[in-house]
């Protein structure tokens, strides 16, 4: 995996938000052979400037999908206005977004695909904020996807509107 493939290029294609392409390059640049990065990969350090809006999910079981928000950037919790950290997926009151969002999720995990999309924040009160996000898998030693690294942006303008319209879902 120290090339982009197709795929991973059609995802970076899509990825609007700056800091998001620079993680999913910082990602791929950690991936070595035919493996994910694994969390030791990742240096909190060299992802100073977007520690806000990211997140880590640890998976607990694959089937059915269950998983528990590890850390939760400050910037999340300024959007959903609660702690996440901590808490499992499953007991956010997700509304209709919930299969959406379980989608993803098994996307990058159990399908073990970066993926990305945008959708607004109705569940959290606030559908004039559109979420770009983005969630890339990490592996355990034996290369078995055990979190899902985040970067969620939120942004509220005409603009994010239209690309929020444009695509609400890209699994590549």
């Amino acid at each position: 995996m120290g090339t982009l493939t197709e795929a991973d290029e059609a995802i970076r294609a899509q990825l609007i938000v700056p800091e998001q392409r620079e993680l999913f390059d910082y990602w791929c640049a950690r991936c070595v052979a035919d493996r994910f990065p694994r969390r030791a990969d990742i240096s909190p350090a060299d992802l100073r400037k977007i520690l806000p809006n990211l997140s880590l999910m640890d998976v607990l079981e694959e089937e059915p999908l269950r998983l528990r928000v590890r850390l939760a950037g400050t910037r999340l919790r300024e959007y959903y206005g609660i702690e996440t950290t901590g808490r499992l997926f499953d007991e956010f009151d997700l509304g209709e977004q919930r299969d959406y969002w379980n989608e993803a999720y098994r996307e990058v995990v159990e399908a073990g695909r970066p993926a990305q999309g945008v959708v607004p924040l109705v569940p959290w009160n606030q559908p004039h904020v559109y979420q770009f996000w983005l969630r890339l898998p990490l592996v355990d030693d034996a290369g078995r996807i055990v979190m899902v690294l985040g970067h969620d942006a939120f942004l509220q303008s005409e603009k994010a509107r239209a690309l929020a319209g444009a695509e609400k879902l890209q699994i590549a």
